[in-house]
Formats: structure tokens, sequence, C-alpha cells
């Protein structure tokens, strides 16, 4: 089997967020989560439901993000979204948001990257944001791919993040101890990410590269 079925990632997407015991009151919403994750959580909870409107107002909620990427990399979620909407389409509007996030991935590796990996704590906490939209969000459907066709890809994600780590260097103890980025590997890095999420979901949208 080369690849997850549409059907496959919603059901993943499903139990992995719905089901998941740690997912109770209030949704599984930790203080300060982020905005993507809180309504990916929700248009689940909701679409499960049938209540559409609400789905709706949650994917507005974040019409900022979706143009975002849009504007970043020339990808225009909406009309999949629009479309999932009016034909009430579960599934349609679960896949415009896996691809939202994957797309939210590579827009926290551009502003690294068009920063240089200079500004420590910001490049620190967006790659942090990166990761846990992955293990948060899509790392429930890479499982499922490895274990319907022997592959170790969430394996080897989870490791290429604990690399790009290492390439954000250190600002050291005032100054001293100081270890200096290296943007060149980030990028390495990151793109072998990218490679190996778009393996498991070769229905998303990646648009343009953007060059530096």
């Amino acid at each position: 089997m080369p690849f997850l079925s549409k059907q496959y990632i919603l059901v993943i997407v499903f139990f992995g967020i719905i089901i998941c015991p740690k997912v109770s009151v209030g949704y599984g919403y930790k203080k300060n989560e982020d905005p993507l994750i809180t309504v990916f959580k929700s248009v689940i909870f909701y679409g499960r439901k049938g209540e559409w409107a609400k789905v709706k107002s949650d994917i507005n909620s974040i019409s900022d993000r979706i143009d975002d990427v849009k504007t970043l990399f020339d990808v225009d979620l909406r009309p999949k979204f629009d479309t999932g909407l009016t034909q009430q389409n579960f599934q349609e509007v679960v896949n415009a948001m896996a691809n939202l996030t994957f797309l939210a991935i590579r827009e926290k590796y551009y502003w690294n990257l068009a920063e240089n990996l200079q500004m420590f704590t910001r490049a620190k906490v967006r790659l942090r944001r990166a990761e846990e939209y992955y293990t948060t969000l899509l790392a429930g459907n890479v499982r499922r791919y490895d274990k319907l066709n022997d592959t170790k890809i969430h394996d080897r994600i989870f490791n290429k993040f604990s690399e790009a780590k290492k390439t954000l260097g250190s600002i050291g103890f005032l100054g001293a101890g100081a270890v200096s980025p290296k943007p060149k590997e980030f990028k390495m890095i990151t793109k072998e990410i990218e490679k190996k999420l778009l393996m498991v979901f070769p229905y998303f949208e990646n648009g343009k590269e953007i060059t530096y």
C-alpha cells in the first residue's frame, strides 16, 4: 500500500484526537494552546456531531493562518474548506485541516531561515511549535502508514526534529560557551521532514519553494 487513503487519514485523526484518553473535558485543550491545534480538535469534535455552524465558525477563526500560507506558498486552501463546509463533507474538511497543518510547519521553518537562525529564542519556539503540530495532529497517521507498510517514517521524522534542534546553536551563559547556528544544516534537515510527510500525505499541496 503506497500511502494512506483519505479514509484512513480521517479515521486516524478522529481516534487520535477525540478518543485519546487524554482528551476529555474541554476536548483536551491546554492553557495557551496554539489556535491551529485548538481548532483542529474542535473541528473533529463538532464535525463528527454534524454541528456545521460551529465547524465553520472555528475555521473562520483561523482565516489569518489560511491567508498566511497562501501568501507564502501560493496555496489557497479556502476553496477546499468551502467545498467541505457546503457539502458538509467531514472528510474533506479534515483533509484540508491536515494540509494546513503541514503548511504551518513549513511556515515555521521559513521564518527561522528568513532570520538565518539568528534569533535563538524565536527559532527555538518556532521549531518546538512545528514539532508539536506534527506530534499532536499528524503523527498518528504516520504511525498508521508505518504499520501498513512496514516502514519507520515516524521514527525518522522524530529523529530529524532532534537533529534540527542541534542546528539552532546556543546562546551560552552570559555569552560564554555560545555555539553558532547552522542554517544550511537546518534547511536540509527540515526538507527531509517535509519529504517524509509527503510520502504519507501525497495529496497535500505544498506550493512554491522559497529561496533564501
